[in-house]
């Protein structure tokens, strides 16, 4: 069943767990992702970025998420991950998307704020709930180095309050990409971002987390936790280990075998992010 991120994340919220966003490039991921989640009675986010696009158009696996979102018996949020322009946010709106995501982490201020909050009207317009990212959640390998990239938490209020955004992606240390050592994430800025915000805050570049800074987070205000890398890995490792292993690989079974992959990294971060049996 089809239901909207501002409704999922509230009830996460209230219950101190985090609903897993899994970035779905094909239908087997799609399928996985659902079984998944319909066996672990867990609510789910399926969701494509904008850097994705050339892999999986989004005008062509919109249908499949909605479907597959339809007919789920656990409550299922389609979202736009990482739109880079507002009118990236408007075409997700036009095919369906439930929830879209405007990243301005890296403009002004200013500019992440005008840009915001002109998505966040058209899409409140249309009944589609807005997440926003503040602050840099950098790219691993690129901004290794960089000082202090954490978000701000007064300029946090300040951005919320300008744009009515539902939903908030903040830096606290983490990146994107697979990690090349366990990151240490800054659970005192998030528990100050979430006593001074009190809304559903959202975590990127979750996979190669350790399990004691992802309990810390979705005990202190984290509801939404972006999973990509770990799914494209476990994929790429259990298809490699087919196609040794098989006699005669074919491509039929080595969709199931991806199908099956998917299903088991997103169980074990539901099972990790503590929302199995909340659905």
């Amino acid at each position: 069943m089809i239901v909207s991120l501002k409704e999922m994340l509230q009830e996460a919220d209230k219950g101190r767990y985090a609903v897993g966003a899994f970035n779905c490039l094909s239908l087997e991921n799609v399928e996985g992702a659902i079984a998944a989640a319909e066996e672990l009675r867990s609510p789910i986010i399926i969701q494509l970025a904008e850097v994705q696009f050339p892999c999986a158009p989004m005008n062509l696996m919109a249908p499949i998420y909605l479907e597959a979102a339809r007919r789920a018996s656990v409550p299922v949020v389609v979202h736009l991950d990482h739109g880079q322009s507002f009118e990236t946010c408007a075409e997700a709106i036009r095919l369906g998307f439930g929830s879209v995501m405007f990243d301005g982490a890296s403009l002004p201020f200013e500019e992440n704020v005008r840009i915001t909050r002109e998505v966040t009207r058209m899409a409140k317009a249309m009944g589609v709930d807005v997440e926003a990212e503040l602050g840099k959640v950098g790219d691993v390998g690129k901004d290794d180095d960089k000082a202090d990239v954490f978000t701000d938490v007064e300029e946090s209020a300040r951005f919320i309050e300008l744009t009515g955004v539902d939903a908030l992606a903040v830096a606290i240390g983490n990146q994107h990409g697979r990690y090349v050592a366990t990151p240490k994430l800054n659970i005192d800025r998030l528990i100050e971002l979430h006593e001074r915000n009190r809304m559903p805050l959202v975590l990127h570049g979750g996979s190669g987390t350790s399990v004691e800074d992802f309990k810390a987070c979705i005990h202190n205000g984290i509801c939404k936790i972006n999973v990509a890398t770990a799914i494209q890995v476990g994929i790429t490792e259990r298809v490699q280990q087919y196609l040794r292993e098989a006699a005669n690989p074919d491509y039929i079974t080595m969709k199931g075998v991806i199908r099956e992959a998917s299903k088991e990294v997103v169980k074990e971060h539901i099972l990790l992010f503590e929302s199995n049996n909340r659905a």
